[in-house]
């Protein structure tokens, strides 16, 4: 009785194993992902046989190489990422947009003793920046608004590891990046902001999946369940600054004085589905991209570059869910 008992248990096991899912999700330092891992909310669907992964990237074109190869079903990104990931022919969807309430989120510095006083300095210097990230549609911004291109400029293609010690070597004269790196880089090297968004714009968050994440029925669920679940991070965070900081710290190594700066620049934090009119700065992105000769081709964003899933936390409740 009892070994038939041992295999019964063993073979409803097996059986429940057989349909288990594992989701995985690509975040970056910071951000309402980052939040959600340090809660571990995710973890109670492991009962239901949704087992959520989590990878940390450095930056956004990576994560969505990843993403477009099957190694990642989803991940939250900068403008430009989604724009160079579609220009390259990625099979990705948008599925949801946090909007950005701050103008101070990414910077165009310059070392403590840099002679650059205004961004028409930079008229024939070397600048680090991820290409492909939000950052990099940022410095277009920022030598547009002085009639500088490209052209203007030497973009020397760093990722934030390797262009740290590039600028504080100065190989580079100017660095355009975003938070975390961003504070980091100012608090421990008394680097100077030349430029923010002040007066130009400010680039969203979009969270996207491959396409064939919203073809599977049971990857579907497990997205919408992770929207769900990241809306409700970000009501929590929006009321718990200091817990976020403190998590923050903890997980991701992080002095506590970078990120009493950067998380106020967050809130309120929030994300919501996708919408038709959320194409058009990405057109207009796209465009200007293609015509400075950096996309590889013309990019049109239209009702097939995304999915309007219904509004997360309602959605919640029809997904059988404990």
């Amino acid at each position: 009785m009892k070994r038939r008992l041992i295999l019964s248990t063993l073979a409803l096991a097996l059986a429940g194993g057989a349909h288990a899912l594992t989701f995985t999700i690509g975040y970056q330092k910071g951000g309402i992902p980052n939040i959600l891992k340090a809660r571990g909310t995710l973890d109670k669907y492991a009962a239901q046989g949704i087992h959520f992964k989590w990878v940390l990237f450095t930056a956004g074109p990576p994560l969505l190489e990843a993403a477009n190869a099957g190694a990642v079903d989803f991940g939250s990104v900068g403008n430009a990422p989604g724009v160079f990931a579609l220009a390259g022919g990625a099979d990705l969807k948008y599925v949801g947009v946090t909007v950005n309430h701050s103008d101070a989120t990414e910077a165009v510095i310059v070392p403590r003793g840099s002679s650059l006083q205004r961004v028409s300095d930079l008229k024939g210097k070397r600048i680090g920046v991820a290409r492909g990230s939000s950052a990099h549609a940022f410095l277009y911004s920022v030598l547009n608004s002085v009639g500088l291109t490209f052209s203007d400029v030497t973009v020397v293609p760093l990722l934030p590891p390797d262009a740290r010690p590039a600028f504080e070597s100065g190989s580079i004269d100017a660095w355009a990046v975003w938070d975390p790196f961003l504070t980091t880089a100012v608090q421990a090297t008394g680097a100077r902001v030349l430029r923010d968004h002040a007066g130009l714009g400010r680039g969203d968050t979009y969270h996207l999946v491959p396409s064939a994440v919203l073809q599977n029925p049971d990857r579907k669920r497990a997205l919408q369940i992770l929207l769900a679940e990241l809306e409700n991070a970000a009501t929590w965070a929006n009321a718990n600054q200091s817990t976020v900081i403190s998590q923050f710290s903890d997980e991701l190594g992080i002095p506590r004085s970078v990120l009493e700066v950067t998380v106020p620049k967050s809130v309120p934090f929030n994300i919501r589905p996708f919408r038709a009119a959320d194409v058009k700065p990405l057109q207009t992105l796209a465009s200007a991209f293609r015509a400075a000769g950096v996309l590889p081709r013309d990019v049109t964003f239209n009702a097939q570059s995304y999915v309007t899933l219904p509004a997360f936390q309602p959605a919640l409740a029809t997904l059988r869910v404990k």
